[in-house]
């Protein structure tokens, strides 16, 4: 068994920073500096290739399978989503941001020192990973609705060494133990702004 550690891919990883400074999606030192502290494949451990343009999911790659490996980590620091779950009909259900729009939305966030901030929608914990290391793990709240979900992240921000409250509920309700926030990101989707928001 292949076992990956942190700075493993820390070419790629700058690599696509690098990219996402260049790119404009990354204008903010503070948030440069979280993404290339971050490594992006301990959230996503195995991931499905997905046929460009056609949203065809593919094989699923692993990062403990030597064979997979190349694939993997170009599946992984492509500055695209990527999908870590499917349904038996290969119907994604899963997946982390593309770093793009994750950058985008952190940036709009603006977040300063100190803040405390609430995710509603924990996924891979990438996300709440990134939060972490700009703002330190007692400002990161993160809700998850999925138990298996958010077990799954809770050991992806472990091993990448952050400990964020993780809540798992509906994110809907927010989480009022730990109010009041100064920001609220959601990275799921809602019909409209939940009153408890």
């Amino acid at each position: 068994m292949t076992v990956i550690v942190s700075d493993d891919f820390a070419e790629l990883r700058h690599q696509m920073v690098d990219r996402l400074v260049a790119g404009g999606a990354i204008t903010d030192p503070r948030w440069e500096a979280a993404f290339r502290a971050v490594p992006r494949h301990l959230f996503a451990p195995a991931a499905y290739h997905v046929t460009p343009g056609s949203g065809q999911v593919g094989r699923l790659l692993r990062a403990d399978n030597p064979a997979d490996l190349d694939a993997y980590a170009t599946v992984v620091y492509a500055d695209d989503a990527v999908v870590t779950q499917v349904t038996a009909d290969g119907q994604a259900t899963s997946s982390s941001t593309q770093p793009t729009v994750m950058a985008h939305m952190l940036e709009a966030l603006r977040v300063d020192d100190g803040m405390r901030v609430l995710e509603v929608g924990t996924g891979t914990g990438y996300n709440a990973a990134l939060l972490c290391a700009r703002l330190g793990d007692d400002k990161v709240t993160s809700v998850e609705v999925d138990p298996a979900t958010a077990a799954e992240a809770a050991g992806h921000l472990a091993e990448a060494g952050y400990r964020p409250t993780l809540v798992v509920g509906d994110g809907a309700a927010g989480h009022a133990d730990g109010a009041p926030y100064d920001r609220i990101i959601a990275t799921c989707a809602v019909s409209r702004i939940p009153a408890a928001w």
